[in-house]
């Protein structure tokens, strides 16, 4: 439109931050909205872990799988302590 010299020059500046202005809004909404994303991605996380800890809590025997699920891994230092990760 400016260069069919339908508006001013000072009218097209004045469009261009307007358009900046909202262009800088958005992202940050854009930001804002991941942030919810990834928030809601680990509380989606965190009630998987929860159900899985309820299945271990409510069992009627103790079965190999279920007391080696949790355990990552076994150590045993010099002195024969263990330690559990």
């Amino acid at each position: 439109m400016l260069a069919d010299e339908k508006i001013k020059h000072d009218e097209y500046l004045e469009m261009v931050e307007d358009n900046n202005n909202e262009l800088a809004q958005l992202v940050e909404k854009k930001n804002e909205m991941l942030s919810m994303l990834e928030s809601e991605q680990v509380i989606d996380n965190i009630d998987k872990l929860k159900q899985e800890l309820l299945q271990f809590l409510n069992f009627n025997e103790l079965t190999p799988e279920i007391s080696h699920r949790p355990i990552n891994r076994n150590n045993v230092k010099e002195d024969g302590t263990p330690v559990i990760n």
